[in-house]
């Protein structure tokens, strides 16, 4: 018997199907989850100042200080809805690693490809926020576009100043190149635009050799001695990544006692694009410095499906029967937007512009 399975089931299928490591999402997106029962997602950008309290006599009044204003952002989100039928003609076929003569019912079969069509699903849509995440903190902006939707550019409005493409001789590697400046220079700004310090740095492979080949970076990161002053990577986030995850820990920047610590990462990770060609997350010559004040959250804006109630989820799950020829279809929806709270805490360094 081969029923179809309620909402509330494929939710909790959902919910325990095992998620990929995403190295954006798990690190930068950690402020929480905010839904939509509207069509659009709205978001505010806060400006800060940075004002003194004003000198006054002590026998006058107190002087109005003008709140400090917000800008308030909206954006229809584009739907993602991957779909993936489950063929009853296959649970009678032997599975891989199934012994000759059956020995797994038809109905398993059936419930297991279910099963693997919503981990699949999910994995896909964890994908796509996990590079929603990434486009935004790397560029300060997510550009979305698919069929029959017409290209959107949420801008996110980091400051012009915290993207340093690097040209000619002051590119890493050539001869008036100093790394170590620009990653200075940009952290402070940032620190100055956004009230946090930058605290990682992750780079692109060749970004990363680049920056090594530097002789002050060699001597920082192998924790050699410079003007009396140890610089050491014993840090045990060494063991954090590992063989099956897209990026790995290289070391630690750091002043005197600790001071002004910076971990080094490098990351290359990749996507398969429609055509099933690999395409790479972050650019390989590009170097992106993030701090904890970004605060990113999750949004989604509501499902248009009436069996969700037309409620807002992260993903809503449906499956349903086609009677000829007979087929059963699942699929997963979802309609999310990754917004950072404080874009300023990030920096963007491409180290070479291709010349």
């Amino acid at each position: 018997m081969f029923d179809l399975y309620s909402t509330a089931t494929l939710l909790n299928v959902v919910r325990i199907v095992p998620i990929e490591s995403s190295y954006w999402l798990d690190n930068y997106y950690t402020g929480g989850v905010m839904t939509f029962t509207t069509e659009e997602i709205m978001f505010d950008k806060i400006r800060t100042y940075r004002r003194i309290a004003p000198f006054v006599s002590p026998v006058v009044q107190g002087r109005v200080v003008r709140s400090q204003g917000f800008e308030t952002q909206a954006f229809r989100p584009a739907y993602s809805k991957p779909k993936h039928v489950v063929d009853p003609n296959r649970t009678f076929n032997r599975v891989p690693g199934e012994g000759f003569g059956g020995e797994i019912s038809p109905a398993a079969k059936w419930n297991a490809a279910v099963v693997d069509n919503m981990a699949e699903e999910r994995v896909m849509i964890q994908r796509l926020w996990n590079w929603m995440a990434a486009m935004s903190i790397i560029y300060g902006k997510t550009t979305v576009s698919g069929e029959d939707y017409p290209t959107q550019v949420v801008d996110f409005r980091r400051d012009a100043g915290l993207t340093r493409i690097l040209t000619s001789t002051a590119r890493w590697g050539e001869a008036d190149a100093d790394p170590l400046k620009d990653i200075a220079d940009l952290r402070t700004l940032s620190f100055q635009k956004s009230g946090s310090t930058i605290t990682r740095l992750t780079m692109g492979l060749e970004a990363f050799d680049r920056f090594y080949a530097d002789q002050k970076v060699q001597d920082l990161l192998k924790g050699q001695e410079i003007g009396n002053v140890a610089r050491t990577s014993d840090s045990q986030l060494s063991a954090f990544g590992s063989t099956d995850t897209p990026y790995e820990y290289r070391g630690v920047l750091q002043g005197a006692n600790g001071q002004g610590r910076l971990e080094v990462y490098t990351y290359n990770e990749q996507y398969d694009d429609e055509n099933n060609q690999p395409v790479n997350l972050m650019s390989t010559y590009d170097v992106v410095g993030t701090g904890p004040g970004i605060r990113g959250v999750r949004c989604f804006g509501a499902i248009r499906d009436k069996r969700a109630g037309l409620q807002a989820l992260p993903i809503f799950p449906k499956m349903w029967d086609q009677e000829d020829p007979s087929l059963t279809y699942t699929m997963s929806q979802s309609a999310p937007l990754m917004v950072p709270s404080n874009i300023d805490n990030s920096f963007r360094i491409v180290t070479t512009d291709g010349l």
